[in-house]
């Protein structure tokens, strides 16, 4: 082959690799402008592939009942309900971590809860030391947000439940729940709950002996909302055509 031919070569595949540069760039550019830096920066999966603060995941904030204010609940025996709540809030924060989101801990009237900005916000409680059984969640009685915070309470209640085996009792909800305050604290825009993860009566076998279950199932309600959460801003909107004009 002549060397002019072999410079024409060498320069077709100079132009050609330049365009391809050219063309990835300009799809890098397009993801990050369509909000992919975000969704990397906020990416589980690359947050536990690659511990950093940069790669943090979602956040979702964890009040740790009654932390930091008083005891809760008391048992005849001294049993307290705020560190009864703080076991289960610390595992819950551990394996959320674990699974790449970049959870915190708050106490009860923690100062960052003003105006607060989170995928999620969850409070940690326990009922009364009475000999019952079973568990609750609920969101705000008011709310700009109630498709996501039902879809909070939705995933909460189903895999603590699967977790624990305790039974959803939706009538003992009150509204120390459905007005708690950290609700009112918090930006309108995060979605929040509040758990009661059973009776220090009848299911301190579980609160006390067995926490790590109830903390994986609270940490796989939470996980469910945030997939869920995720499913939902990915689908396109739909609009249906006009109706043909009679």
């Amino acid at each position: 082959m002549s060397t002019h031919r072999l410079e024409r070569l060498h320069l077709w595949i100079k132009w050609l690799l330049l365009a391809v540069l050219l063309a990835l760039t300009a799809l890098i550019a397009f993801y990050f402008y369509q909000g992919g830096w975000e969704r990397m920066r906020t990416s589980r999966a690359l947050a536990r592939l690659i511990p950093s603060d940069f790669f943090q995941g979602p956040q979702v904030a964890i009040i740790s009942g009654h932390r930091g204010f008083d005891s809760g609940a008391v048992c005849q025996d001294g049993l307290m309900e705020a560190l009864v709540n703080e076991e289960i809030a610390t595992r819950v924060v551990d394996l959320l971590k674990k699974e790449g989101v970049s959870a915190i801990l708050l106490d009860e009237y923690d100062p960052r809860l003003q105006g607060l900005h989170a995928r999620a916000l969850l409070s940690i409680h326990a009922d009364s030391c009475i000999d019952q059984s079973g568990f609750k969640v609920a969101s705000a009685e008011q709310t700009i947000i109630p498709r996501q915070d039902q879809m909070l309470v939705d995933c909460l209640r189903q895999k603590y439940s699967e977790a624990t085996g305790l039974t959803f009792r939706a009538t003992a909800i009150t509204k120390d729940m459905t007005q708690y305050h950290a609700f009112q604290r918090v930006a309108a825009d995060t979605p929040g709950a509040i758990i009661e993860t059973g009776y220090l009566g009848g299911d301190r076998a579980l609160l006390v002996d067995d926490p790590d279950r109830a903390a994986a199932g609270i940490a796989a309600g939470i996980l469910c909302f945030l997939d869920e959460q995720d499913a939902l801003t990915k689908t396109p909107t739909v609009t249906a055509p006009n109706s043909p004009a009679d």
